[in-house]
């Protein structure tokens, strides 16, 4: 287990309804990375198995085929959630290193693992991971909702200005 992992995880709120014991549990199945900057941590399209915690550094979250910035995800930030729920699941964004940056990794198999042999690890877990994908999905919406009444918003204008020009005949 890499030195401080328990503490990293226990400032992270995908893991802090775990206690002591279950943490140090969760420790001892994570994989530690470290990615120079500029460096793929993954890759749009490329299959996904696990969950990566952000330890140290940040990695710029983007969509291909050019690259369009989608966020900045700093230490405690975490992705590749959904690849713990999808089976043969892809990768839909590019993480890339942007500072030297290590990464805490937990693989599905592990957290899978968890929910059979200690259920309550796995629950807290994935309750967690639930309410932040819900959160992220609320958030999608109302921006899907602003982007949508933007859009109505100018097909009206342009209505409108049609008729105008169609009037002054």
């Amino acid at each position: 287990m890499p030195q401080g992992t328990e503490e990293i995880l226990r400032k992270s709120y995908l893991f802090a309804k775990l206690s002591n014991e279950e943490l140090s549990e969760v420790a001892k199945v994570l994989r530690e990375e470290t990615y120079e900057p500029g460096a793929y941590v993954v890759k749009e399209g490329d299959p996904g198995e696990s969950l990566y915690l952000v330890a140290a550094g940040g990695v710029n979250v983007t969509k291909e085929p050019d690259n369009h910035f989608l966020s900045y995800l700093g230490a405690g930030g975490y992705f590749g959630e959904m690849a713990l729920f999808l089976p043969n699941s892809r990768r839909t964004a590019s993480c890339v290193a942007m500072l030297k940056t290590t990464c805490l990794i937990l693989e599905k198999s592990a957290l899978e693992g968890f929910c059979l042999s200690r259920p309550a690890i796995g629950v807290k877990i994935y309750q967690e991971i639930i309410r932040a994908l819900a959160e992220r999905l609320a958030a999608t919406s109302a921006d899907l909702a602003m982007l949508m009444k933007s859009q109505v918003s100018k097909q009206d204008q342009v209505s409108e200005m049609a008729a105008a020009f169609r009037n002054r005949k």
